[in-house]
């Protein structure tokens, strides 16, 4: 039970802020008589669920790690040179790669104007980059691997949203909304958990340590 407070303590971190920002713009959008999708607020709570589970799964840094672990130790945990680390370990490559396989396919499902392979690529370069960059700060392994793997991920991620529209017949339309939300969103979901997420003094406080 703790260790499910603990985990969903990660989880509301990344969520809540999310969830905030689009009661915001849902407010501001119907003050100007912009339409929305009727389904997305649910899109965005998806979208929350996932990338909260993502932070999970790779442990990206917050800024409690650096008074935790301090600074001295970042660049021992940094390999810049692809497929370098020893052998090959098929398993991870392909969890690597499928964790961003949602981001290729939830983005444009949500925003219309993210419908470019370029767009997405960029998308989970910069996703993954801030993720391994994050994680120097916790002294866990930052690899340009992962970073290859995970672009790889979104890219197929991309080609099943295609393989998808074209299935369903579905159309682009008119998009509610500016050009940068999808940035915002995930800028508001990543500042979640790296300044509220603070694991060690919460754990202290549900183990009594």
């Amino acid at each position: 039970m703790k260790e499910f407070a603990l985990t969903a303590y990660g989880f509301l971190c990344v969520m809540l802020p999310a969830l905030l920002l689009y009661g915001i713009l849902h407010r501001l959008y119907r003050a100007k008589g912009i339409a929305e999708p009727r389904n997305r607020f649910v899109m965005i709570l998806v979208l929350s669920v996932y990338v909260a589970g993502v932070f999970y799964f790779t442990g990206s840094g917050t800024v409690y790690d650096i008074r935790q672990y301090g600074l001295s130790a970042m660049a021992l945990e940094l390999n810049l040179i692809p497929f370098s680390a020893g052998p090959i370990d098929a398993i991870g490559y392909l969890l690597n790669a499928v964790l961003f396989v949602p981001l290729g396919f939830l983005l444009p499902l949500l925003w219309s104007k993210q419908d470019r392979f370029w767009k997405i690529l960029l998308a989970g370069v910069a996703f993954s980059l801030l993720i391994e960059l994050s994680q120097l700060l916790n002294l866990r392994s930052t690899d340009i691997d992962d970073l290859l793997l995970n672009s790889l991920g979104a890219a197929i991620g991309f080609a099943l949203y295609r393989g998808y529209a074209a299935i369903t017949k579905r159309s682009k339309r008119p998009e509610a909304g500016f050009r940068a939300e999808p940035l915002l969103y995930f800028a508001v979901m990543f500042l979640g958990r790296f300044l509220l997420f603070l694991e060690f003094g919460f754990a202290k406080i549900l183990y009594g340590f």
